[in-house]
C-alpha cells in the first residue's frame, strides 16, 4: 500500500480520518462510487464530533441532533481499490441554528479527489424544529475560515 505523502499535524480545528478504499466501494466504472464520498463525509463529521467530546449520546441527552440541510460535492479525480485516502473536515461557519462543514478528500499521493461542504441544522428531536446551538457545543468546534492548502 502506498504511504501517505503528507504526514503532518493537522491544523487546529481540522479533523482527519484516514481510510483504505475497499473493493465493495468500487462501481461498475472501476472507481469509487460517488455515494461512497458522501458516506465518508458523514463518517468523518461524526468522528470529528466524537473527537471533540460530542458523541451521539451527548446530543441525545440534550434532546437535539444535527440534520443535513444540503450537500455540495465537486469530484475532481477518481479513487480506486486499495487507495489510501484522508478525509479532512472542519467547521467553516457556526450560526445560531446551523453549521457549515467543509471537506477535502485527498489521496496518498497528495492529489485532491473531491471537495465538498454540508450545511447542518440543529434540531430539537421532540419538536422536529430548529433549535439554538448551545454555547458549549459551539466552543467545541473552532471555526476554520481558511481550509488546508491542497493541490
Amino acid at each position: 500500500m502506498p504511504r501517505m505523502a503528507e504526514q503532518h499535524e493537522p491544523q487546529v480545528g481540522i479533523h482527519e480520518q484516514r481510510r483504505t478504499v475497499q473493493d465493495v466501494e468500487i462501481d461498475e466504472l472501476g472507481h469509487v462510487n460517488n455515494l461512497r464520498y458522501l458516506e465518508w463525509m458523514l463518517a468523518a463529521a461524526v468522528d470529528h464530533s466524537n473527537a471533540v467530546g460530542w458523541p451521539a449520546e451527548r446530543y441525545r441527552e440534550l434532546g437535539n441532533a444535527w440534520v443535513v440541510r444540503s450537500h455540495a460535492i465537486e469530484y475532481l479525480r477518481p479513487a480506486f481499490a486499495a487507495d489510501e485516502v484522508v478525509v479532512r473536515t472542519w467547521v467553516s461557519e457556526m450560526g445560531k441554528v446551523s453549521s457549515r462543514r467543509k471537506y477535502a478528500i485527498v489521496r496518498a499521493d497528495g492529489q485532491l479527489l473531491a471537495r465538498a461542504e454540508t450545511l447542518w441544522v440543529f434540531v430539537n428531536r421532540q419538536r422536529h424544529a430548529l433549535d439554538r446551538v448551545p454555547a458549549q457545543l459551539q466552543a467545541a468546534f473552532p471555526v476554520v475560515t481558511q481550509g488546508p492548502e491542497i493541490r
